[in-house]
């Protein structure tokens, strides 16, 4: 492990317990926005933690961690009795049997499509590069200010049925919940470049459509545009298409 690995983890450490001052906090947060690596380790942290908090299993590391140091901080005391070194390594692989079950159990028991959409969610910004002679839309604009309901308007009214157009309007109506809404835009986003040969905001119309899948309990159709991007290494989303995100939407699935 690299000292910037380390400095990493401890910075985590310290955020998940409250220990950093408000320049460093912002900093850790900014970095989580955009590392999804890191994302993804923070948030095994906190499942750890949560995970031997709720099954109580503290006080016995606790315990078993103790007599190892005590053995090892007391040379004069030799442990010359085979039994007494079979009882501790018993102890420890116990120990360590009930925490990585109980982490198991906890991610079981506790995963919900919610909190897979949340972890993988992150709201579109709109980024446009223009031209003297190109005016933002309604649309874009009204996107821009964070106006979903009026995104939808300017849709449902027909005023822009462009392919951006559409993709604004799942985008906002995954803002705003409406599920439903969401998913047809994404549809004829993809649609429509199939039809004309276009790839326009294409990728991204995956991405959020499975998203979309996953908080409606729809994991078959899920799994589909989900593993598609992970099979290609040159989609926009294939770093966020983790194994741990495919094991979690399959795990649903079954439940």
């Amino acid at each position: 492990m690299d000292n910037s690995t380390h400095d990493n983890d401890e910075n985590l450490v310290s955020f998940l317990e409250g220990g950093l001052n408000d320049i460093e906090r912002k900093a850790i947060e900014q970095q989580l926005s955009v590392d999804m690596a890191l994302k993804q380790k923070y948030d095994s942290l906190v499942l750890t933690r949560e995970s031997i908090r709720y099954y109580g299993l503290q006080q016995q590391v606790a315990s078993v961690h103790q007599q190892m140091l005590q053995e090892m901080v007391a040379p004069v005391r030799k442990i010359n009795s085979p039994g007494k070194i079979i009882r501790y390594t018993i102890a420890i692989a116990a120990s360590l049997v009930l925490i990585a079950g109980s982490y198991m159990a906890y991610n079981f028991f506790t995963l919900s499509s919610d909190k897979v959409f949340a972890s993988n969610y992150q709201a579109y910004e709109l980024v446009t590069v223009r031209d003297l002679n190109t005016d933002e839309t309604a649309i874009e604009r009204a996107y821009r200010e964070k106006k979903y309901k009026e995104v939808m308007r300017i849709h449902d009214a027909g005023e822009d049925l462009t392919i951006k157009g559409e993709y604004l309007c799942g985008t906002a109506a995954l803002e705003l919940k409406e599920n439903v809404k969401a998913i047809d835009c994404f549809k004829k986003v993809l649609e429509e470049n199939k039809k004309t040969g276009q790839s326009i905001l294409n990728e991204e119309a995956e991405y959020y459509l499975s998203l979309t899948y996953i908080r409606t309990k729809e994991y078959d159709n899920a799994l589909i545009l989900l593993n598609k991007m992970h099979d290609d290494p040159g989609h926009l989303y294939n770093e966020r298409i983790t194994g741990k995100l495919l094991r979690q939407v399959k795990v649903l699935k079954r439940r």
